[in-house]
């Protein structure tokens, strides 16, 4: 009974490992940002696999049967991924299991995993019902026990030593138990640890504020675009934009209302320019667009463009009040007006800046 207990600690474990490979490959794949259908079939197929494999490590309790941990990869799939992907899980492990021989244990798994389908579903669909607000280990404590309750009934079944089933059902029921918990609390460690990391290294790159790019992420971009250019002998133009008196705006209305204004500059600058332009916020009222392979007559076309949508634009600062803002751009073009890359910033700065000396709500390109 022991090289029981160390063979299924031993499945527990691969599974363990297994299970962080996946949500690994799975973060590296960007499955959250897949389509639904397609992540689905991907975790079913995923925690067939994880199935399949555990029963390479199985224990041989009989001549024709043997036991693992097969069950809670379908368990995980029915709480944290939904319904389609339990059901592919749960074929492709029975599909499996007819791998190691067709005779009746195998028969007798095929029936239990469909058993566990149907109850999984049914507790599934209470908890969210009537109880929603129950926790993933509710919910699996439940799914465990009826899964012990249903391999208690078939192994018996299968195995006429007593003695046997009266050392192993228990044996089963702790590990079962124990690895379930486990693993619930590992997968749900790991998936709050990828989107905490997600979310840091989105807020590294993001300005949280307007959701457009930070100043750093537009430092790396430019120098990247700007080597690229250089490269291919491309147009590389940039685009300095400044809201026109903006202190005005947070005196006259708080510091509330301008970061309002400020958000919804960045949703007038995302609507206006071209899908594979990079807006970025370089910081307080300033924002930038990098335009690729853009002609110096190109840039400042769209920058006239987005100059009007600015002024047309009518800025919420309440449920019934709006105020108009006016924005000027300075406008720079690689190698139009320099052959020297790093000063073209410096270029789009300058004509900001006449945009600004000379009347304002205006564009300066040369």
């Amino acid at each position: 009974m022991l090289s029981i207990v160390d063979d299924l600690f031993i499945n527990l474990c691969v599974l363990i490992s297994l299970i962080f490979s996946y949500m690994q490959l799975r973060t590296k794949l960007g499955l959250k940002e897949k389509p639904y259908k397609l992540s689905c079939i991907i975790d079913g197929i995923s925690g067939g696999i994880l199935g399949i494999l555990l029963m390479y490590f199985s224990i041989q309790v009989a001549s024709e049967t043997i036991i693992d941990l097969r069950f809670i990869p379908v368990m995980l799939m029915m709480l944290f991924s939904g319904i389609p992907p339990t059901i592919i899980s749960a074929l492709i492990i029975i599909g499996g299991r007819f791998l190691f021989g067709v005779n009746t244990s195998s028969l007798a798994a095929a029936i239990l995993m469909i058993i566990l389908i149907i109850g999984f579903v049914l507790i599934h669909s209470f908890f969210k019902k009537l109880k929603p607000e129950a926790t993933l280990y509710e919910r699996g404590l439940v799914m465990i026990v009826f899964t012990n309750l249903a391999f208690s009934i078939v192994i018996s079944s299968l195995l006429q030593d007593v003695d046997l089933l009266l050392s192993l059902i228990p044996l089963y029921w702790i590990l079962l138990l124990l690895g379930g918990i486990i693993t619930i609390f590992f997968t749900e460690y790991i998936r709050k640890t990828q989107l905490l990391l997600l979310k840091y290294e989105q807020e590294s790159t993001m300005d949280f504020l307007t959701g457009l790019n930070n100043v750093r992420q537009f430092d790396t971009i430019w120098n990247s675009l700007l080597h690229s250019a250089a490269a291919k002998s491309e147009n590389l133009s940039l685009l300095i934009i400044d809201i026109d008196h903006f202190k005005t705006v947070n005196d006259t209305y708080g510091h509330s209302v301008g970061d309002q204004v400020l958000k919804e500059l960045g949703k007038v600058l995302t609507d206006t320019c071209r899908s594979f332009d990079v807006i970025s916020r370089n910081g307080g009222e300033e924002f930038s667009v990098i335009l690729r392979d853009c002609s110096h007559r190109q840039a400042t076309t769209l920058a006239e463009r987005i100059r009007k949508a600015v002024s047309a634009h009518q800025f919420p600062i309440s449920s019934t009040e709006t105020i108009h803002v006016t924005v000027s751009i300075g406008v720079a073009t690689y190698p139009d007006q320099t052959s020297e890359g790093h000063q073209l910033f410096g270029i789009a700065d300058d004509y900001l800046y006449k945009a600004k000396r000379t009347g304002r709500n205006k564009v300066c390109a040369n």
